[in-house]
């Protein structure tokens, strides 16, 4: 495991102000994705003066040399979301919301900081984007971080702003693949723009997917997939077509970390 407080960033500079967000008493921080060394300098100074975490046990377990000595809670998956009762019992969702929040008031009621930590980009289908909701009348403060859409960008070491015919990027999720969702942003409408297209695809269908997408763009649009974005020393890329993405990942499962990119950008 990286060991965070030796990073030669980890500090402060001598005499240099902290910025006054780092002092407020609730926090979202992002770790950033993959990699522990993917944590920015503010996230581990807010963990640093927090008294009280909230994670998943890989997070904990991920930065316990950071988090040594400090009160920690599980976060579950998802509370205060609707997303909370696909993943737990309405039972065990209840459960684990009402002691999150007990906990939570009484650390404020006595002073405490608390941190919620969480990974990628937090207000991007971050699991744990409900506390600033629940806990709104704390004041919260989203610390960000590595995003896997940054760290899929950096894999790829293309400029996806730069397509031939488009300046422009459209983050989606895959939802309309999946054949029922009644959202008005349907994959066609977005195909239909000419953008850059960017899929946290995560439970959508591959194949459903590329099929939609060929009604609207040419068979020979450029794609990539990238898998575990973020993590040095696992992730992939398989680049291909509209037309040749399916055969090209035949035998291979993909993981529930992949994004898919659909752009000429990938031409250059």
């Amino acid at each position: 495991m990286t060991d965070v407080n030796s990073h030669p960033l980890a500090t402060q500079t001598v005499g240099a102000p902290l910025p006054s967000y780092l002092g407020g008493q609730f926090h979202l921080v992002s770790t950033g994705i993959g990699d522990a060394g993917n944590i920015t300098v503010n996230a581990q100074e807010v963990l640093r003066r927090a008294d009280v975490v909230f994670g998943t046990s890989s997070l904990l377990e991920k930065f316990a040399d950071l988090l040594r000595g400090k009160e920690l809670h599980d976060a579950g998956h998802g509370l205060f979301m609707d997303l909370v009762r696909r993943d737990y019992s309405a039972e065990k969702a209840d459960i684990m919301e009402a002691k999150a929040r007990q906990t939570i008031r009484q650390a404020a009621e006595h002073g405490k900081r608390i941190a919620v930590i969480d990974y990628g980009d937090s207000m991007i289908f971050g699991p744990q984007a409900g506390f600033i909701q629940e806990f709104r009348d704390l004041n919260p403060v989203v610390i960000p971080g590595v995003s896997s859409f940054n760290a899929a960008n950096a894999a790829l070491a293309c400029d996806v702003m730069n397509g031939s015919t488009s300046r422009s990027v459209i983050l989606a999720a895959a939802y309309d693949a999946r054949g029922d969702y009644d959202g008005t942003d349907t994959l066609e409408r977005l195909a239909q723009t000419g953008s850059t297209l960017v899929f946290f695809a995560m439970r959508s269908k591959f194949e459903q997917l590329t099929e939609r997408l060929k009604r609207i763009l040419p068979g020979s649009t450029p794609l990539a997939v990238v898998c575990h974005a973020g993590r040095s020393e696992q992730h992939t890329i398989v680049l291909a077509t509209l037309d040749t993405a399916v055969a090209a990942l035949q035998g291979h499962e993909l993981p529930f970390e992949h994004l898919v990119y659909v752009g000429d950008f990938l031409s250059y």
